[in-house]
């Protein structure tokens, strides 16, 4: 009984649900960031953009896009600097499999990276990646953090994935940060309140139950059934559970120590308490509940993610009314210890003084009260800052990196708008291409466009050979070239009807000339038919000649035979005899002359006869050997001269004679002679060559010593004879010596003539032996010479078969040349036609060339307006670029993998998250679907992506769902409101106090912000949760009054008197409800997070704000609601007597 009475079952129960909820409590950390991004409606135009970028291809399926950033501080990059971030970067290449890198953009790939990736003071340069989503943002974060670490470089891992991974990350710490602080600030001011130790860890250990119990829940339900669920859950559920949860502790143990007060026992007064107390706790946390439950009906996820807060609050209620029962029942009064005294319920001084003048001044008090909020409602600007990475501290590396790359390169470089236009057929065709080079254009001269870049142009700049101005340019230059040309043409279509009147004439010449010439050509083929057949002939001749040659060489070495046997043996010796006879002669005639001068008449004239006859005999002799000598000597001169031609001459005789047996006509047969010169002439000249020099050598000195020769032996001849006569006279004279004298006379002029003539023969004779000495070593030459001259007919004779041959083929190309002089001329007959034709025809066509070029000058014109037009600026792109290796990477960069869908990048000059880029970014939107209609691309999905359009998006969203939020979450705790009063115009009250304190809240925080944040705009969710936590829990004052003003007898006390006493005795537990809310809400802004430190300073603003107006407008509104403002003095006035 004692167990049931203490309820030791709902400790039992709640140990074990606290055991198993901290056991089924997933992966706090990773479930919020994987649920940190912010989901928005499927239709609008962020997510139809992400949804068509998730389907792009190329390795940009499922993933992350991550930037790495390089930075010099000091600087430009030096080359060094260049070498280290090269390396890096081929490091990354190498390790993309593990770091999940699946597609990755680098400067130095093409022009157009270069321009968009390395900054203009070259300190910074970037390199685009897409990571595979395998792994967690956080891990994939450390990863290329340490992979991108480079030696005297800065470098950072930014991105939209990553600064929202990191505002995760910091919400996290945030949090641990603001459950410290509030439970430390919990317990102070419990102990402040109750003035004891343990009541304070009695409500900290019964709201963290209700807490983990519910965190458990909600976690569990996010992690199996998609539960929404954001970065704000966990911070709101702690917030909320520990600042209510509080509030209704204090007014449920405020309760049961004031009926221990009154005397009951324990288990009376703990039951009093959770009645009482339980009921006002019950209908005040059901208005909560139902506020943060209509959460559950917003679309945009932000919002809905807040809806968790109704189950904490739900378990919450659950807990308190029943654990803490175990609580009082068991420990009493023990639970206030060290408190002795255990008064009632204390009344509020402050709310006192505000319901009683309020009672008094009614209007006035209402009137002060919107005089002095008015101001901040009317100076309230509602200009919200959408960028999240506002949320981050600068001190984060992302944040750091992000700050870089928006310093050195545009503001809107690090993020990028995106608008895809997604087709239902392929746009790789000219005509697409078109298009979308027009809307880039157009894109390009909105204003807060800074560069864009798409698939015509990606590197952010026109491809100027693309365009009509270009082409036009190229074509004109070529107009201009063929206007001169065609001049040209003109000026030779004048000469060339003059020169056709010429060819024609000509032509007939020409036709008559090959006419003659086929009569030539087929006599040639006859002349030639014979010359083979000489041919043939003269091969044989060549061969007969050959043998003759050689004849002719034995002849030679037979002569040099012959001579070198006269040369030795006995005619050696004779003639070396004769020679030294002369001498012997010569001197007998002398001795014989100075004889008969010496001797008177008588002489011996037999002697003398004797002496003279042989004298005379020898005479004769030498005088015939020198004369035949002669002779022979000129036989050999004429052999050497005549033997060669003789040869020669037999060649050309056989020639002829074949000549004859060919039946040729005389110009053939002079053609032929003419060629068979020229071979025998080189012959001869050959032969000539070789021994002319030594022939005539040789026939000079023959000549000399055979008339030498001649002379001598004539000389002797007469000597011979004078001895003969001087013998017959000495014979006749032997016995006359009267004729002595005679004698003597014909004796001296023998011995004269002796000394003339003997020694001529002695020098005959020595000329006679060195010239045949001389015509024994010119006939060796000779015979070598006839030599080289057999050998030169033997190679003729060899070569004649290849002459043979050669009539032979010229015999049967004259054949073909007979026939094509037969093509000719009938080819020249139409030649001749077709230049009359020409010729009749050219001044036409001078003509016409002339109307050409006059066109073209008009065309030219046209096509030069045309390219300082603007239509001229158009893009076109022939097949081959389009198809080319050099186009390809921008197809494959703005160009999805199926060619269906394309991309076209846009930066602002602004920052992104500005809203003035948000409006660029829809107008831009707007306009491309407007630029498209009525084109081949009328019917394709357009939508924009990026920072700026879903900064959009989100406002929209945002804005219209706060609005249908509030609606039904007012709508709810009005209609709960309207429950728990009894009342209509009462619920109207309250939530007015509450919409007045919220408005002004706001703007008064927009100042603090300003002054104490620096900043010029409230984060965007700030205006929302500030609203749902006013309302929710700023409800819970008024309920608390209002349930306590239903507590007071309505019959004893008139309603401006039970409103009065209400305020007197709920303030205290109100303004200490709103110190402990105040102070958990406070906690918030250690944590960091702008967001969540404007909504806790709006909360702490508001909560002010209500504690001041809400006993005023309460006590106003309901004093002239009900006209009892005389009775109400009246019975003031009695209380006071």
């Amino acid at each position: 009984m004692r167990f049931i009475k203490n309820h030791v079952g709902s400790l039992i129960a709640w140990i074990l649900i606290v055991v198993i909820s901290i056991f089924m409590l997933p992966n706090v950390n990773q479930l919020t960031r994987e649920h940190s991004t912010i989901s928005l409606p499927a239709n609008v135009q962020s997510e139809v953009a992400s949804t068509i970028g998730n389907h792009w291809g190329h390795h940009q399926n499922n993933t992350y896009q991550v930037v790495a950033v390089f930075n010099n501080k000091n600087g430009a990059m030096s080359k060094s600097d260049q070498k280290n971030v090269n390396k890096t970067i081929r490091y990354l290449k190498r390790h993309k499999s593990e770091l999940g890198i699946k597609s990755m953009l680098t400067p130095y790939e093409n022009s157009a990276t270069k321009k968009n990736l390395i900054s203009k003071d070259k300190t910074t340069e970037l390199v685009q990646m897409n990571v595979s989503k395998k792994e967690t943002v956080s891990n994939i974060n450390k990863k290329l953090t340490k992979a991108v670490k480079t030696n005297g470089i800065r470098t950072y891992i930014t991105g939209a994935d990553i600064l929202q991974d990191d505002f995760s990350g910091a919400i996290q710490e945030g949090i641990k940060k603001t459950e410290v602080i509030s439970v430390i600030f919990i317990f102070i001011v419990l102990i402040l309140v109750f003035r004891s130790p343990i009541v304070p860890l009695i409500s900290l250990l019964t709201v963290g139950v209700s807490f983990i119990t519910a965190f458990s829940i909600v976690t569990n339900l996010v992690k199996n059934f998609n539960f929404p669920f954001s970065n704000f859950t966990q911070v709101f559920m702690v917030i909320v559970l520990f600042g209510i949860g509080t509030d209704y502790n204090i007014l449920l143990y405020d309760r049961f120590k004031a009926n221990l007060g009154n005397g009951m026992d324990k288990f009376e007064a703990a039951k009093n308490a959770q009645w009482n107390a339980g009921k006002t706790i019950l209908m005040s946390g059901s208005s909560i509940l139902i506020g943060f439950s209509a959460l559950g009906l917003a679309r945009f996820s932000v919002y809905k993610s807040a809806s968790g807060v109704a189950i904490g609050v739900a378990v919450l209620l659950i807990v308190l009314l029943t654990l803490n029962m175990f609580f009082m029942t068991t420990m009493g009064k023990t639970m206030f210890w060290p408190v002795k005294t255990f008064n009632g319920e204390t009344e509020s001084p402050f709310w006192r003084f505000l319901s009683k003048h309020s009672l008094a001044h009614p209007i006035i008090a209402l009137v002060l009260v919107l005089a002095a909020l008015s101001p901040f409602y009317f100076t309230y600007q509602n200009k919200l800052n959408y960028d999240d990475t506002a949320e981050i501290s600068d001190s984060t590396p992302s944040k750091q990196g992000f700050l870089v790359v928006q310093k050195h390169f545009s503001k809107g470089t690090a993020e990028p708008a995106t608008l895809y236009i997604k087709s239902n057929h392929t746009l790789d065709n000219e005509k697409d291409l078109k298009l979308i080079d027009q809307l880039t254009e157009q894109i390009k001269h909105t204003k807060g466009v800074k560069t864009v870049a798409s698939v015509t142009q990606p590197s952010g700049s026109k491809i100027k050979k693309l365009y009509v101005t270009s082409q036009m340019k190229t074509v004109n230059n070529g107009v201009s070239t063929a206007r001169n040309g065609i001049s040209k043409l003109s000026a030779g279509s004048q000469q060339m009807t003059n020169g056709l009147n010429s060819a024609a004439t000509g032509t007939n010449q020409l036709n008559s000339g090959i006419n003659s010439a086929a009569t030539g050509a087929n006599q040639l083929t006859s002349g030639l038919a014979q010359l083979s057949s000489g041919g043939n002939q003269m091969t044989n001749g060549l061969n007969q000649l050959s043998a003759g040659s050689q004849q002719l060489v034995n002849g030679m070495n037979q002569m040099s035979q012959q001579l070198s046997s006269q040369l030795t043996g006995a005619n050696a010796s004779q003639l070396q005899q004769l020679e030294s006879g002369l001498p012997q002669i010569n001197n007998g005639i002398q001795q014989l002359n100075s004889a008969l001068q010496s001797q008177g008449t008588s002489i011996d004239t037999t002697g003398i006869q004797n002496n003279l006859q042989n004298v005379a005999s020898q005479a004769q002799i030498i005088g015939d050997q020198l004369t035949q000598a002669g002779n022979t000597l000129r036989s050999i001169q004429g052999a050497t001269s005549s033997s060669s031609s003789a040869s020669l001459s037999s060649v050309m005789t056989q020639f002829k004679a074949a000549e004859s047996q060919a039946n040729l006509n005389d110009q053939q047969k002079a053609v032929m002679e003419g060629a068979m010169q020229q071979i025998l002439g080189g012959i001869q000249s050959q032969i000539a060559s070789q021994t002319n020099s030594q022939t005539s050598a040789l026939s000079s000195q023959l000549q000399s010593v055979a008339q030498n020769l001649q002379a001598a032996g004539n000389a002797d001849k007469s000597l011979a004879g004078s001895l003969q006569n001087v013998a017959g006279s000495a014979s006749s004279l032997q016995n006359l010596s009267t004729q002595v004298a005679t004698l003597k006379a014909q004796v001296a002029q023998l011995a004269q003539a002796s000394n003339v003539a003997l020694p001529g023969a002695v020098s005959a004779l020595q000329q006679l032996t060195s010239g045949l000495n001389q015509i024994q070593s010119a006939l060796g030459q000779g015979t070598s010479a006839l030599g080289q001259l057999n050998t030169g007919i033997n190679k003729l004779a060899a070569a004649s078969p290849q002459l043979s041959n050669g009539i032979n083929s010229a015999y049967s190309g004259s054949q073909q040349l007979s026939s094509g002089m037969g093509q000719l001329s009938s080819g020249s007959l139409q030649l001749n036609t077709g230049i009359n034709k020409l010729a009749q025809s050219s001044p036409q066509i001078t003509n016409g060339l002339n109307q050409l070029n006059s066109g073209l000058a008009s065309g030219q014109s046209y096509l030069t307006g045309l390219q300082k037009s603007a239509a001229a600026e158009t893009f076109y792109i022939p097949k081959s670029v389009l198809h080319s290796k050099t186009f390809k990477p921008a197809i494959d960069n703005y160009m999805s993998s199926n060619r269906k869908t394309t991309k076209i990048t846009i930066v602002f000059d602004t920052n992104p998250s500005d809203e003035k880029a948000t409006k660029d970014a829809e107008n831009i939107s707007n306009m491309a679907r407007k630029s498209l209609k009525g084109t081949a691309l009328n019917n394709a999905t357009v939508a924009m992506g990026g920072q700026s359009s879903r900064i959009n998006d989100i406002k929209n969203t945002a804005s219209g769902d706060f609005v249908r939020t509030a609606a039904i979450m007012l709508i709810g705790i009005g209609i709960a409101l309207m429950l728990i009063t009894h009342s209509l115009l009462q619920p109207v009250y309250i939530l007015g106090s509450l919409l007045l304190a919220y408005i002004s809240s706001l703007s008064i925080n927009h100042w603090l912000v300003g002054i104490f944040m620096h900043r010029s705009m409230l984060a965007w969710n700030t205006p929302f949760f500030s609203f749902i936590m006013l309302i929710a829990l700023g409800v819970d004052y008024s309920i608390f009054l209002m349930t306590r003003y239903r507590e007071i007898d309505e019959n004893k006390y008139l309603p401006g008197e039970r409103i009065y006493y209400a305020c007197a005795i709920i303030g205290t537990v109100v303004i200490s409800a709103a110190i402990i809310l105040s102070g958990t809400f406070a906690a918030l802004i250690p944590s960091g997070i702008p967001t969540l430190i404007e909504v806790a300073m709006t909360v702490i603003v508001g909560l002010i704000i209500l504690v001041i107006i809400l006993p005023i407008v309460m006590t106003s509104t309901i004093y002239l609601s009900y006209p009892i403002r005389n009775h109400v003095k009246d019975n003031q006035n009695k209380r006071k007597d």
